[in-house]
């Protein structure tokens, strides 16, 4: 088995790099599958550099392959749930040979045990912040931008290595978005009545979220901190991870900011158009460089409007704030597109209730495991 563990004091040229077989795995994996987004190898050594925010912030990670199987771990003594140290697997892909992962599976989590973990959830690429979860259905359907993609037989892989779901999180998508708007707007006029003097609702571009990051990131901290295996990241962190890449994709056509009766920012619900279509005709454009100024025009087909992330601050849970954004954003989006979706929501959030105006669903999971006193291999 090949293996490297990785902390801030590993040398650079024993870190990962892109001759490493790891790479190798995802590319025979995907091979002549024309739905794989693929995978930005530079960006995920740039992620494993020991110079980079997981390490110094005294993170963990363990990397391990076997034949066409990989795998990699992460652990940090902040990662805690339900009183549990625990610890993430991530960037995992595999043929489907189920004694390769147990080998796989096995060295990681002997590992885990070996810094404190009780218990494992996954997948997981580092954070929440980043890629996680793995789809359960519509495997024969090209991804939109951050959602997982995968072969049908991960489920049961996992399933074979010892692994439970956890959560499962579903995508609504409604494929009549001119009707739904038609039959919510009375609806909506009559929250935006109730609410006027409360909230107000604007359109949320690219610059207004730039412009708003230092009030948004304490908001996003109080909006997601209890959400499952949530971890905090410094400013830095969310200025990488929320700002301009991020922000230059949102639709300013149909993204929501609230505001209070203050001025200050109540919550806010960020739409995307699925540019996975235009991406399948225009291979050359990478996903890191999408934005929408540029390229919402050239979609082909029937546009699909991704309502992705979204939230209220939590003293304004229970005013009906984020049922009140997801009507605005669907009258919004209904001019600019035909097709619109709730993305990849929790199947115990409230918000599933409004996400749920669609026919088409497709269905995701995380998963885990506890640790036991079998050991597995060792690097």
């Amino acid at each position: 088995m090949w293996c490297k563990v990785i902390d801030q004091t590993t040398a650079a040229e024993q870190a990962l790099t892109a001759d490493d077989p790891f790479f190798a795995v995802a590319r025979a994996v995907y091979s002549g599958n024309e739905l794989w987004p693929g995978e930005s190898e530079q960006a995920i050594v740039r992620q494993f550099s020991p110079s980079s925010d997981w390490f110094c912030d005294g993170g963990i990670a363990w990397l391990g392959c076997v034949e066409q199987s990989r795998l990699a771990g992460f652990y940090s003594a902040n990662c805690r749930i339900d009183g549990e140290a625990v610890a993430y697997f991530g960037f995992w892909e595999s043929a489907p040979e189920t004694q390769h992962n147990q080998t796989l599976f096995a060295g990681f989590e002997r590992w885990a045990k070996e810094q404190g973990a009780q218990r494992v959830y996954g997948p997981i690429n580092f954070t929440t912040y980043q890629s996680y979860r793995i789809k359960l259905s519509d495997f024969d359907q090209r991804p939109f931008i951050g959602e997982p993609f995968n072969p049908d037989y991960y489920p049961a892989l996992l399933a074979d290595v010892g692994y439970d779901v956890h959560y499962r999180y579903f995508t609504h998508i409604n494929d009549d978005l001119a009707e739904l708007a038609q039959r919510i707007a009375p609806v909506l006029q009559q929250g935006l009545e109730k609410s006027k003097g409360l909230f107000t609702l604007s359109r949320l571009d690219g610059e207004t979220w730039l412009n708003n990051l230092p009030e948004l990131y304490p908001l996003v901290d109080r909006i997601f901190q209890q959400n499952f295996a949530y971890t905090p990241i410094s400013f830095a962190q969310f200025e990488a991870a929320c700002g301009e890449p991020f922000a230059k994709k949102l639709c300013p056509q149909s993204s929501v900011m609230a505001r209070d009766e203050k001025g200050d920012i109540a919550g806010f619900f960020l739409c995307y158009p699925d540019y996975s279509e235009l991406l399948a005709v225009e291979p050359d454009i990478a996903p890191g460089d999408l934005n929408y100024s540029e390229h919402f025009n050239r979609i082909p087909g029937r546009r699909l409007a991704l309502a992705k992330t979204g939230g209220v601050h939590p003293d304004y849970r229970k005013a009906g704030l984020f049922t009140l954004m997801s009507m605005q954003l669907t009258l919004w989006a209904a001019p600019h597109y035909q097709r619109v979706a709730g993305a990849m929501v929790r199947e115990d959030n409230p918000s599933r209730q409004y996400a749920s105006h669609g026919d088409l669903v497709r269905e995701y999971a995380l998963f885990t495991r506890a640790l036991t006193e079998d050991a597995g291999d060792e690097c």
